[in-house]
């Protein structure tokens, strides 16, 4: 009897694997998550989420620029910045299995011109995503604004306005009158981002943007009225959406997992010192 189910299960294995190639059912492919940044560190606002991700969605990232006035004009005139600035952000990216696409608008003049729109647009044709991340239309450095109002038109021109999740990133301090609709607890992959930020190399002296950025996750948890039990700290990334409503019926942070250990009490609410007007947006 031994010998004969170890027959049948063989038998079965050489029937599939004799099956032709065309006949066979196509592996299941993830959907696509694609993120949209004007600079090669703007990642950083979301790298707690796209670690929380990488296992769930194909991540892509777009950088409108190469960030090639980072480092002073003579980086910039020499063309040292765009390559230092480039090999990082291919190393942070590569710790969530990112794609990265870069686009040729200049640090300090980016500008959402027609030629880069459609090239932003054929690239969301051929990846097809699930749901579209791009920085706060609203914000500080005028790259990130124009790299917003590049990607929204792209997804216009390739026909996919009502066909995607279209989502903001909140920048650490240069997004203003944020609107949030999704808070996205990474505490637990904290230590990884603290790694993802140290790949920004140039743009991180004195491990400054590290301090920077784990004293701002911690306020966002404390503004959105979420006072943290567990460990007495959280850190949370926020994501907004059109008149701040949820899109459709799908929603990627849905399936993300959920807050740990969160209560309502505004009265532990502080601001932080890195955001305008104290912190509260």
């Amino acid at each position: 009897m031994k010998h004969k189910c170890l027959f049948l299960a063989l038998s079965a294995i050489l029937a599939a694997w004799c099956v032709p190639a065309a006949e066979r059912p196509a592996p299941t492919e993830k959907e696509k998550v694609f993120i949209f940044v004007g600079h090669p560190d703007d990642t950083i606002a979301c790298a707690g989420t796209m670690f929380l991700m990488k296992d769930l969605f194909e991540l892509h990232v777009g950088v409108f620029t190469h960030g090639e006035r980072g480092c002073g004009e003579k980086g910039f005139r020499d063309g040292s910045t765009r390559a230092v600035r480039t090999k990082e952000e291919e190393a942070a990216a590569a710790m969530v299995g990112a794609k990265v696409h870069w686009f040729e608008e200049v640090d300090g003049d980016a500008y959402p011109n027609r030629e880069v729109c459609h090239q932003v647009a054929d690239l969301l044709k051929e990846l097809k995503p699930r749901a579209v991340i791009a920085m706060w239309p609203l914000d500080f450095h005028l790259d990130h604004a124009m790299s917003c109002a590049c990607v929204q038109k792209a997804i216009g021109i390739a026909g996919m306005r009502d066909r995607i999740e279209f989502y903001f990133m909140e920048e650490s301090y240069d997004s203003r009158t944020f609107m949030p609709a999704y808070y996205v607890d990474v505490t637990d992959v904290m230590e990884l981002k603290r790694e993802f930020i140290r790949k920004h190399v140039c743009q991180n002296p004195n491990d400054s943007m590290c301090r920077i950025e784990m004293e701002d996750g911690a306020a966002r948890a404390q503004r959105c009225a979420m006072y943290i039990i567990r460990r007495g700290k959280c850190h949370v990334e926020r994501f907004a959406v059109y008149d701040g409503k949820p899109q459709g019926h799908r929603c990627i942070f849905t399936e993300l997992p959920p807050p740990k250990g969160w209560s309502q009490d505004w009265k532990d609410a502080k601001p932080s010192r890195f955001t305008p007007e104290g912190g509260m947006k």
